[in-house]
């Protein structure tokens, strides 16, 4: 007997409860946890990034890297709730399925296209800055950063236009013996709860798309260009411009190891900072920044992979012919996993920051202070405000006290003054 007997009716299916289980731990459990993993680590990334201190132009890139992650994960979460199946009732799941579709995924992908071109922007700039140092100063200024970054969200918008209006989707329901899951974009259930048809219930339910009659015909020809510009062609990019900052980076590690041996040697002890020791400070936060860059790119070829052949014309034309069954079997485990590598590498950011870039975690360090320092503020103030007090008082009792001694040292010479004024009269008489 199956768990789920909307898996299997009459004419057979190859959907199989092991997969359906795994599926709905995989959207249930991981990819929500990861969900809300990351956006508390990019939030953790915004609040440091967002400091002054951190004014380059590439923490501009960052920020923007940043929020463009945090709106991703925030528009996949309704999706590990719709492909969970936790839900019952066939008008609030179909609501949900319809914000998916229509609003949540969409978005997903615009903001996910706007964190690939933003990494491959930073790492373009990083490129041009340590291979032509001196002709890219004018243009690597967080200004010129802003100015990019805009124009890859009106570029991004105008290129997922269509993703918002060119599917559609409907309800399906049946019986048991007829009902056949094998087209249903969701995981077919039993209805428990339906507040529009009470014969609905005990009936299986799934829901099902199509691509509108109007896009239909340039369907592949946009999908394909899109997984040229957003996968093929950055991943391209980014691995050509990867090997050569890795190449700069160890170049850059034998001159600094070498220059310090020379400064061991000739023993310089100065306690002032001179403008090379400015300099050294500032080509290390450089290179720092670079090796940052470098990990957060090699995770993004890494995740892209999945991403390339977990494509779903991809895999239909490669495994059509020997293997039929495995775009509705094997791919969804699949497609699972590829999910969750992207959703992970839109996570993570945070901890290749702290681990290769020192300025980033100083300034996380002092970010997270402000609420000890502020509480240190307060108690020094009101110990200020009552050292004040205790001084006002001893004032106010001294001045009382000399006005109190003066009195009494006026009376005494008045008396004084008396007593030899009738010594004196009594001499003349």
């Amino acid at each position: 007997m199956s768990s789920n007997p909307c898996l299997s009716n009459i004419n057979g299916t190859i959907r199989s409860n092991a997969l359906h289980d795994i599926e709905v731990a995989g959207y249930r459990y991981v990819m929500s946890t990861i969900c809300i993993f990351g956006v508390v680590c990019n939030i953790l990334n915004l609040c440091v990034l967002l400091q002054r201190r951190l004014k380059e132009s590439p923490y501009t890139y960052l920020t923007g890297l940043a929020l463009a992650d945090m709106l991703t994960l925030m528009s996949m979460s309704p999706v590990s709730i719709v492909r969970g199946d936790s839900i019952r009732h066939e008008n609030r799941f179909f609501t949900l399925a319809c914000l998916e579709t229509y609003i949540y995924m969409p978005l997903a992908n615009y903001f996910g296209q706007v964190s690939i071109m933003i990494t491959v922007a930073l790492t373009f700039e990083r490129y041009l800055f340590t291979t032509y140092p001196l002709r890219t100063q004018s243009f690597c200024k967080p200004s010129y950063a802003r100015r990019v970054i805009a124009i890859i969200l009106l570029f991004c918008a105008i290129l997922n236009i269509p993703r918002f209006s060119s599917e559609t989707i409907n309800k399906r329901i049946g019986y048991e013996s007829e009902f056949n899951p094998n087209s249903c974009r969701t995981h077919p259930f039993v209805i428990k709860y339906s507040s529009t048809n009470n014969s609905h219930i005990g009936q299986c339910f799934c829901v099902v798309g199509d691509t509108k009659a109007g896009f239909s015909p340039y369907k592949n020809y946009y999908y394909y260009t899109m997984l040229a510009i957003n996968q093929i062609l950055p991943f391209v990019i980014l691995l050509f411009l990867n090997l050569s900052l890795i190449k700069r980076i160890q170049i850059s590690n034998r001159y600094t190891l070498a220059e310090l041996t020379a400064r061991q040697h000739i023993n310089i002890n100065s306690a002032a900072p001179t403008v090379n020791t400015i300099k050294q400070k500032r080509l290390r936060d450089e290179q720092r920044l670079t090796k940052t860059l470098v990990a957060v790119v090699i995770t993004f070829l890494i995740c892209n992979t999945f991403t390339i052949v977990s494509y779903p014309g991809l895999v239909r034309f490669i495994t059509q012919k020997k293997y039929p069954n495995y775009f509705n079997a094997g791919f969804r485990i699949q497609k699972l996993i590829t999910n969750i590598m992207l959703l992970l590498n839109y996570s993570i950011n945070f901890f290749f920051y702290c681990a290769f870039n020192q300025k980033f975690l100083d300034t996380l360090k002092k970010t997270f202070r402000i609420g000890n320092l502020s509480c240190g503020c307060s108690s020094s103030e009101h110990r200020g405000l009552s050292t004040n007090l205790s001084m006002n008082i001893h004032t106010k009792i001294a001045t009382t006290n000399h006005y109190i001694s003066n009195y009494h040292g006026s009376s005494q010479e008045l008396n004084k003054s008396r007593r030899q004024q009738q010594q004196q009269q009594k001499q003349d008489m």
